[in-house]
């Protein structure tokens, strides 16, 4: 991921409605979502998504991307014919709002959650998606770079 990249994963609200959280799904590792996924073989939603952005280029066999590994892109890993893990990341440099929208849309349409990766919370709808992309590590990045090498410089020191 990009430091100009907002980074969520979208992970289906049944799991959530089960007993699921938030923090289940952080690990040493990063974030494991093929837990949510169990069973759903995601046809239509590739479908749905196929209509986003264009194909783009897959560095792993299980990963199907669209979009552009340096601006924005949705990336869908599957296995034995099921998916695994949706996510997107939003290039801040340059919002694409139509984008936005459209994976709020896609969450609400697929009965999808949307959760911010880095404060490990979900997002409810546009809104709170465009807001918590205007809070996010990438904004601030994009909108003062000097500033934000400095905080982490000053982080990396501390620890």
């Amino acid at each position: 991921m990009a430091v100009w990249q907002f980074n969520i994963t979208l992970v289906p609200k049944r799991w959530f409605d089960t007993g699921g959280s938030v923090a289940s799904l952080a690990n040493d590792e990063g974030w494991e979502t093929a837990q949510t996924w169990k069973g759903i073989d995601g046809s239509g939603l590739q479908e749905r998504v196929e209509g986003i952005l264009p194909r783009g280029k897959s560095w792993h066999p299980a990963l199907t991307l669209w979009g552009s590994e340096e601006r924005s892109d949705i990336q869908m890993f599957r296995a034995h014919g099921f998916v695994e893990s949706l996510g997107v990341r939003f290039d801040l440099r340059k919002p694409d709002m139509q984008l936005f929208r459209t994976i709020s849309d896609l969450a609400q349409e697929y009965d999808l959650v949307i959760v911010d990766v880095a404060r490990k919370r979900t997002i409810r709808d546009l809104n709170d998606l465009v807001r918590a992309a205007a809070e996010s590590d990438a904004a601030h990045f994009v909108l003062d770079p000097a500033s934000f090498l400095e905080q982490v410089g000053i982080s990396a020191r501390a620890t």
